[in-house]
């Protein structure tokens, strides 16, 4: 079986709970990469938060952002797609905030806004938390997605709440307690298109990993989807026969080792 591209979630999938890759893991994207295969990770963190995995196994060609909102082109040092918040989503944001009383977050390029400029996940070099001012216009910039941080016992609830009340974008969870509003349509999937027109490479040749609804729509798109150990039931209910061992116990690396016949393990 021919594999010709590799696209990965990060949290929860690809890093342990020290936000790192394993030694293993490392050892092995880096000597596939260097074999020919297109290592692409594929997540709902900025450019920045993502680059230091790209960089520790020696660099790749493309690079998936904000749940597929934005895809960079490392081989032409170019942003090859990106898609913006229109101005009525974001007013359905403030909307949704001030109806549920939790503040909204905002991504756009590596600069994250908050309520208090406090981080809400590991900070990576090169990635900044911002004041979200309530008193400026929000709605005449640009926005690439907006999150709430939510009770996770409650986050089913919220996000059936936000399918009821957003129009115009689409929602979607990356961990137990993020819900997040990306512009209509875009998804992980459409981030994975846009890369594999620019390779010229078939989806039935790819595998994915993932763990979160987030994940899904790249899942199904390719030809070889594994769903995480750890992952949320309706993923592995979607993929009964595609669940591999949790990302603490290295899941991805010995899923891997044994498609590409590695014996590293």
């Amino acid at each position: 079986m021919t594999f010709k591209a590799l696209f990965l979630d990060l949290d929860g999938t690809s890093l342990n709970d020290h936000n790192s890759l394993s030694p293993a893991l490392q050892a092995i994207l880096t000597k596939l990469r260097e074999d020919g295969l297109q290592v692409i990770f594929s997540t709902g963190r900025s450019f920045a938060g993502a680059l230091p995995f790209a960089n520790a196994i020696g660099g790749i060609d493309y690079m998936i952002n904000y749940n597929g909102a934005r895809v960079f082109d490392f081989r032409k040092d170019r942003v090859l797609y990106e898609a913006l918040l229109p101005r009525p989503v974001l007013e359905q944001v403030f909307e949704f905030s001030k109806i549920h009383q939790y503040p909204p977050i905002f991504y756009h390029n590596n600069v994250i806004y908050t309520a208090d400029g406090s981080a809400h996940h590991h900070t990576c070099p090169g990635e900044r938390f911002a004041i979200l001012d309530p008193d400026y216009n929000w709605l005449d910039e640009d926005i690439t997605k907006a999150l709430f941080v939510v009770p996770s016992e409650q986050l089913t609830t919220y996000l059936d709440f936000a399918h009821q009340h957003f129009q115009g974008a689409s929602i979607s969870t990356s961990s137990a307690t993020y819900l997040e509003v990306m512009p209509q349509g875009v998804n992980k999937s459409v981030g994975v298109q846009h890369v594999l027109e620019q390779l010229n490479i078939d989806p039935k040749h790819c595998i994915a990993f993932g763990d979160q609804r987030n994940d899904l729509e790249m899942l199904s798109l390719v030809g070889h989807p594994y769903v995480m150990g750890n992952a949320i039931d309706p993923l592995k209910v979607q993929f009964p026969d595609r669940v591999v061992q949790t990302n603490l116990e290295d899941g991805v690396a010995k899923t891997l080792d044994r498609l590409f016949k590695l014996n590293y393990f």
